[in-house]
């Protein structure tokens, strides 16, 4: 029963930072540099470490064994390099101030099961769970037997016997198992606590899209119709208008055709998916709208720079690619319009995906700027609406695609387009 005991215990001392703030284990977007949130991550992990260390699983009187290595591990995978290794320094330290036998043989199994976990922690979030699953198991166990290999060494030095060696080493091999287990339920904590996270954020983008799409299904004709015979009059209006004041029949005149393309863009969204698909050459796609935006790109002190490889193929609308990527470019050279620049379209093939970027020179958008990207009625520029943006992510999605940006102020914005390839 004590031994049950301690167990439980090493289970809370990684469990409740997990539970407590949840919120810093979802990305490790901005864990690069040491900031708040790279400092919270180190200080949970490092008391969870120290916990473990302080109170372990007694074995008799001159035995014992603790789970230091999940929550570094569990650091490294979810939080990055920089987490992983200050915590790791963390208990070096709390371990040399012990002091003891057992120095060596805890950094070298640290040493062996760290390294192994680094060869993941790149790509952790691309895996599917099982994979992780699969990850987590084999670390496990290369670490547990490092940790038996290093006290075997420790045992030979001190001239322990065979039988004697057995019976310390049974009891942390039996331990090491169970540490599989608890191992294994902290993994799928933490994914669930992810994907919960995930769900939640694509609920609340689903619930204000059916918001705006039955929105514009109600509203956009009725407000087509008026606007189209009002254009129309005030055309008529400025044949027989004193020529000082034409200048007030433009500016009515551009209102009108504003408003007429942000109900095209209601439209756009109200319109179900179930366009006409075929096989698309999207070099040639993407050549075409940048010929179609490199004369609005002169006007704004814009180049636009492609760099395409022949022969790449998605299935997909004609149509709809075009206008998804004409809103983007459009996107790219109003954000440079200032001072002008370079815009870089590059198209090539990475596995089975066709991978489009858009990179400009311009101002460039914060991480709270980018979190809110692709909701309705936000946009960074003055009088955008958010709908452009808004029906481009909706038209790359529903062709099985995804849209990634990356952005920093003052140095420009990459978006990076993914579409399944066709053979």
């Amino acid at each position: 029963m004590p031994i049950i005991k301690d167990i439980l215990l090493q289970f809370l001392f990684i469990i409740v930072p997990v539970l407590l703030f949840k919120s810093v284990w979802l990305d490790r977007s901005n864990l690069h540099k040491l900031d708040i949130k790279t400092s919270l991550v180190v200080l949970l992990s490092s008391v969870s470490v120290i916990s473990c260390m302080s109170f372990p699983v007694q074995f008799g009187d001159d035995l014992q064994y603790d789970f230091r290595s999940i929550p570094i591990i569990i650091t490294l995978l979810y939080a990055g390099y920089i987490p992983g290794i200050l915590t790791i320094i963390v208990m070096i330290a709390f371990r040399l101030s012990l002091g003891g036998e057992g120095i060596v043989a805890t950094i070298f199994s640290c040493i062996v099961y760290t390294s192994l976990t680094c060869l993941w922690v790149k790509r952790w979030y691309s895996y599917s769970f099982r994979k992780k699953m699969g990850v987590i198991l084999l670390v496990g166990i290369v670490k547990q037997l490092s940790v038996m290999l290093g006290m075997l060494a420790v045992y030979l030095s001190n001239d322990l016997s065979t039988e004697e060696i057995y019976t310390h080493l049974r009891p942390i091999a039996e331990i090491g198992v169970l540490s599989l287990v608890v191992f294994g339920a902290i993994t799928y904590l933490m994914e669930f606590i992810r994907e919960s996270y995930i769900i939640r954020i694509q609920v609340e983008r689903s619930e204000k899209l059916n918001l705006i799409s039955e929105l514009a299904a109600s509203v956009a004709h009725e407000v087509r119709n008026p606007l189209t015979v009002v254009r129309g009059f005030v055309q008529l209006l400025g044949e027989e208008t004193k020529p000082h004041k034409n200048e007030y029949i433009r500016l009515v005149l551009n209102e009108l055709d504003r408003a007429e393309y942000i109900i095209s863009d209601y439209l756009n969204l109200a319109k179900p998916q179930a366009d006409s698909k075929s096989r698309l050459e999207i070099t040639s796609v993407v050549g075409e709208v940048a010929a179609l935006m490199a004369s609005y790109a002169v006007m704004n002190g814009v180049e636009i720079v492609t760099n395409s490889r022949e022969e790449l193929f998605i299935y997909s609308n004609s149509a709809k690619v075009k206008q998804a990527l004409m809103n983007l470019i459009k996107n790219g050279i109003e954000a440079m319009q200032q001072s002008g620049g370079v815009l870089f379209i590059k198209v090539e093939r990475i596995n089975e995906h066709i991978v489009i970027y858009i990179r400009d020179e311009g101002v460039g958008m914060s991480k709270e700027q980018i979190a809110q990207i692709g909701l309705p009625f936000y946009s960074t520029k003055e009088k955008g609406t958010g709908l452009g943006l808004m029906v481009s992510c909706r038209i790359i999605e529903s062709m099985a695609g995804t849209v990634q940006i990356k952005s920093e102020q003052g140095k420009g914005t990459l978006v990076t387009i993914r579409l399944p390839a066709v053979p």
